[in-house]
């Protein structure tokens, strides 16, 4: 077996082991642990990036070498490495990006319990991406959402207690959904593993057997997931969670954990399921229905909101939407700009979130609109980050976020919802999107009335780290680079797909 096929388990176990060590250890060291076994992530799957598409092929590995029941088996190829070099790149910056914020809202005594938490949830991400059993995956999203309330509640003060105990209520229920709908799976056709399943799925619908059991189940795992990725209307637990948590947290949460879930889902559509049979299911209408209820009223609640990180918050759940809607659509080019999106609001939303924590400490650690007022200019690195990921989210030419409009507008092709609709719903995204950001970017650009800065503010500028700045502008490279460059990153994404069923 080639060195490289070891990689996925090296992926998983290496974070887990750094953050047990993390633990025992001081947290300026626990620190440095958790952003060298970040970067060692990102160096890894390029590592394997390079080798599948070198193959152009999927490979699968055995955890202990011992086959289903009694071991785990992962499963790699084009997609999986991209998607994990995404996330743990996402991770990396946002780690860095958040270390001012957590030194003021943390207690020092509880950093380590954070890279803990982080490097679990990066661990369980991981093993999600590369996961070929679906009750491993199960397992593997208990963890990110026990680790994802502990990243919320360890910041001081009761709105982010409050925020946590819902999320977890909320993801419990969607838990329970989404285990009940395997069980039902598993007592359909006897099977765990995904390709197992698929084979099983398929006799019975070419049977007629069970096409209701398996309608239901179908949906509860929808909703279950749909609960956990924040999809409308089961999304009211996202907007405190995100909003109330410390800045590298509300990073990690919007830009990668909802995402993760999501990824699930095109994985249950595409390797549990198969495209055919989700046609069938009418499974694509559903998820298209909420999608687009999301879009739309998660865009007109952020117009609404006066408080930059609420307004970040619900924007997630329109951009939620918009890949639900990518994946509903049920062909090959629709989970292409699905997984692409995904891509693209990680990094767009992740810098947002760390930019806006970089625009809040300049104006006296308030997130308001109103104090928010020349934000920009006492914060030029971070409001040129924010003005980025806002030009991206609305979808404006050489920016990722307009590439992957264009192309889920062009996936719809073939479908009932080709044309008008798919347009219409790309207006209306643009235009609502415009609505939000735009007073936002004019904020932090315009001067504060009277002129000048305050004492306090400049201090907090002053005390800007370097590892903040290489964070932002690292983040703005991504978004250019994925807005200029977005073809190689297709065709990576295109190979994933059809090696991927």
């Amino acid at each position: 077996m080639p060195f490289m096929h070891n990689i996925p388990f090296f992926s998983i176990m290496l974070p887990i082991l750094c953050g047990i060590i993390c633990l025992s250890v001081g947290s300026a060291a626990a620190r440095r642990m958790a952003l060298a076994v970040f970067a060692a992530e990102c160096a890894l799957s390029a590592a394997l990036l390079v080798y599948v598409t070198g193959t152009q092929e999927s490979f699968t590995y055995m955890m202990g070498h011992f086959p289903a029941p009694f071991g785990n088996e992962m499963r790699a190829g084009a997609l999986e490495a991209l998607m994990a070099l995404a996330f743990s790149a996402v991770m990396l910056l946002s780690a860095i990006g958040g270390l001012e914020d957590l030194r003021s809202d943390i207690d020092a005594k509880k950093h380590n319990f954070f890279y803990l938490m982080t490097c679990f949830q990066l661990a369980a991400m991981l093993a999600i991406v590369y996961s070929n059993d679906l009750f491993t995956a199960y397992v593997f999203i208990e963890i990110i959402t026990l680790s994802a309330c502990s990243i919320i509640v360890i910041k001081e003060g009761g709105k982010p207690l409050i925020a946590a105990m819902s999320y977890l209520i909320m993801s419990l229920i969607g838990s329970a959904l989404l285990l009940l709908s395997i069980a039902l799976l598993y007592t359909l056709t006897g099977q765990l593993l995904m390709p197992d399943l698929n084979a099983g799925i398929q006799g019975l619908m070419q049977t007629g057997d069970y096409f209701v059991p398996l309608f239901v189940l179908m949906g509860l795992m929808i909703v279950g997931l749909g609960i956990k990725c924040a999809m409308f209307p089961f999304h009211s637990w996202l907007p405190n969670a995100h909003a109330h948590a410390t800045t590298a947290a509300s990073s990690i949460l919007s830009g990668l954990i909802v995402k993760c879930y999501l990824l699930l889902l095109v994985k249950i559509f595409m390797r549990v399921f198969s495209l055919d049979v989700i046609t069938q299911l009418r499974a694509g209408f559903v998820l298209i229905a909420f999608g687009t209820l999301g879009l739309i009223i998660g865009s007109v609640i952020a117009v609404r909101q006066r408080d930059v990180k609420q307004m970040l918050s619900y924007s997630t759940v329109a951009q939620v939407g918009y890949i639900c809607i990518a994946i509903g659509l049920g062909n090959k080019a629709g989970l292409t700009a699905a997984c692409f999106h995904i891509i693209v609001h990680a990094a767009a939303k992740s810098m947002l979130f760390t930019s806006a924590g970089g625009l809040a400490r300049a104006s006296g650690h308030k997130k308001d609109f109103i104090s928010l007022v020349g934000a920009a200019r006492r914060d030029p690195a971070s409001g040129a980050a924010f003005i980025c990921g806002a030009l991206s989210m609305i979808g404006i030419p050489l920016f990722s976020g307009f590439i992957s409009k264009l192309y889920t507008s062009t996936s719809s092709f073939g479908t009932p919802f080709e044309g008008t609709v798919m347009l219409a719903l790309v207006v209306i995204s643009t235009v609502l999107n415009t609505m939000y950001y735009a007073p936002v970017v004019v904020c932090i650009l315009a001067k504060r009335p009277g002129g000048g800065n305050s004492v306090s503010e400049k201090t907090t500028i002053n005390k800007k780290t370097a590892a903040y700045t290489i964070s932002i502008f690292a983040f703005i490279a991504i978004n250019l680079t994925l807005g200029v460059f977005s073809q190689p990153v297709f065709k990576i994404i295109d190979l994933g797909i059809s090696v991927f069923g």
